[in-house]
This record gives structure tokens, sequence and C-alpha cells, in this order.
């Protein structure tokens, strides 16, 4: 991602707290989150990515059958702004944890190397060092993809070379018509 588009998301993220925290201040009634909304928070933030909402909130306790409506609920900003601030912030946090460059990249990448040795696994190791020279820049792909467009008397100089005679010609369509038609009689 650019510097402006991560800057353009980080505005974004603002105004929308924003709005939270004026949606809290004007809130109805001031209840507190409760353990089992907590619960739902830890699940959600500590699996985000590899859970549904609905499995936090079964995990956290509520009912099978209305798990799916709970979870709704306490996403939604404007009936939970307390847990939807809470919930910001903890990924905010873990936002700059998930974030990629280089060197954190080849940091890991040596890491899961050296753990792999250690282990015997030198599959895994010889990968990783393999995409240590990646990111390095050590290795470069190129695909090449050629095409080229026969002309009319290319083409026939082809298949006059594939066929070299009219009867081996002849032989080979009726074997492909026979083959793509087999249901139909040789009437020809």
């Amino acid at each position: 991602m650019t510097k402006s588009r991560i800057d353009e998301i980080e505005k974004t993220e603002e105004k929308l707290k924003a709005k939270i925290e004026k949606h809290l201040e004007t809130k109805k009634y001031n209840d507190k989150i409760t353990p089992l909304q907590q619960k739902f928070i830890d699940n959600y933030c500590s699996k985000y990515g590899q859970w549904s909402a609905t499995h936090c909130a079964i995990a956290a306790g509520y009912d099978n059958k209305s798990a799916h409506t709970r979870a709704s609920e306490l996403l939604d900003w404007k009936k939970h702004p307390d847990i939807a601030l809470e919930i910001s912030a903890r990924l905010a946090g873990l936002r700059e944890a998930w974030d990629v460059n280089r060197d954190r990249h080849m940091a890991m990448l040596t890491r899961i190397r050296d753990a792999a040795m250690e282990k015997g696994q030198y599959g895994v190791a010889n990968k990783a060092e393999e995409l240590r020279g990646k990111v390095a820049g050590l290795y470069i792909e190129r695909n090449l993809t050629l095409t080229k467009e026969l002309t009319e008397d290319e083409l026939k100089g082809k298949i006059k070379t594939l066929f070299p005679d009219k009867k081996t010609w002849m032989a080979s369509q009726a074997a492909m018509a026979k083959e793509l038609f087999p249901d139909e009689d040789d009437k020809d």
C-alpha cells in the first residue's frame, strides 16, 4: 500500500472513531461492558481473520441459536459504541504488528530457517532461505511468452510438413471426425 492510501485509511478511521465517541456521549443508557461482551471482544481481536464474529460469540458463551444476531449487534457501533471503540483500539495496535516491511520479513524468514534447521526440517529451511534470497533480489523470475500470428502461406507450409500427401491428410481428418462424432454413421 502506498503512503497516501495509508494516510487516507487512517483519516477515515479517525472520522469514524470521532463519530463513535460522539455517539457514546449521547448514548441513552450508560451501561458498562459485561464479562460476556468482554470475552467476545477478546475472542474477536485475538482470532481476527481466523474466526467469524458468530464463532467468537459462541466461544464467548452466547447461545448458538442467537450468536449470529448477538455478534452483529455487538459489532454495530450505533448500538454498542463502547465495544466498537474497544475493538478499534485493539485492532489498531495489532495493525502495527501486522505491517510488513523488508526488514521484518527478512528477520522472520531467518527465524523460520533457523528453527527448521534445529528441528531437522531441511525442506522448510531450504524454502525459507530461497524466500530470503528472493526478498534480497538475488533471484529474478522471468516468464516470457512469445506469440506469433502465422500467415496463410506459413500455416499451409506447417500443414504440409505434418501431412506429406493428400491421403495422409484425409485419413487424419476422418480419424478426427470419428473421434469427435462417434455416434454418427459414416455416410461419406
